[in-house]
């Protein structure tokens, strides 16, 4: 599985072909910073990084993106993933399976964490239980969807058949999988949801 290492701005950011390409686009920006894409978008909204808009998208002058950069500390880490889930057994089982392929997993137990935890960092995947206590996993995922519209979701449910989950596929693409919850399942489904990343940020660059 895809994993990045630690470390500041200079030695975080890949060398990439797109050398002297003088305009990029978010995706571009993401892969020449070493973060995620949702990441870059963040940070435009809130106007920390140096960026202009070509009608609804971002765009960052590459000069002076690199000047950010080396005046910035940029942590270029694992692969982060949010996962909720009122059982303590099932985040326990998502950490045990994805810390050990480079991943870093945030557990949630409910909807108020989940929502506190996606506005402290943005993760790669979300990872989400639909029959919770409190808010119900459709009710966190819209409001994420806000947050991240093109943020990877799996949804982990013992009823495929149920009106929540016909609910949760208002706000698709997302990935079902079934509980009880394979180890080789989950492990596969995100490797795969990560190279799928990585190959759409590339062909972007």
């Amino acid at each position: 599985m895809h994993n990045r290492a630690n470390s500041g701005s200079k030695a975080g950011r890949r060398s990439l072909p797109m050398k002297g390409i003088g305009v990029l686009n978010a995706f571009q920006a993401a892969e020449f910073l070493g973060v995620h894409v949702e990441t870059v978008r963040r940070l435009a909204r809130r106007h920390e990084l140096p960026t202009f808009k070509v009608g609804k998208d971002w765009r960052f002058h590459e000069s002076k993106l690199q000047h950010w950069a080396d005046t910035h500390h940029i942590r270029a880490s694992e692969p982060l993933i949010l996962v909720v889930d009122d059982d303590a057994a099932i985040r326990f089982l998502v950490r045990k399976v994805l810390e050990p392929e480079g991943c870093r997993v945030v557990a949630a137990a409910d909807g108020a964490e989940a929502l506190a935890a996606a506005q402290r960092d943005t993760p790669e995947i979300l990872i989400l239980d639909l029959k919770m206590k409190g808010m119900t996993g459709v009710e966190v995922l819209s409001q994420i969807r806000r947050m991240y519209p093109d943020l990877p979701v799996i949804i982990l449910t013992g009823y495929p058949a149920s009106n929540l989950m016909v609910e949760a596929l208002d706000y698709s693409p997302v990935i079902l999988l079934p509980k009880p919850l394979g180890n080789e399942v989950l492990c596969k489904t995100v490797r795969q949801i990560l190279d799928g990343t990585r190959r759409r940020i590339q062909g972007n660059g």
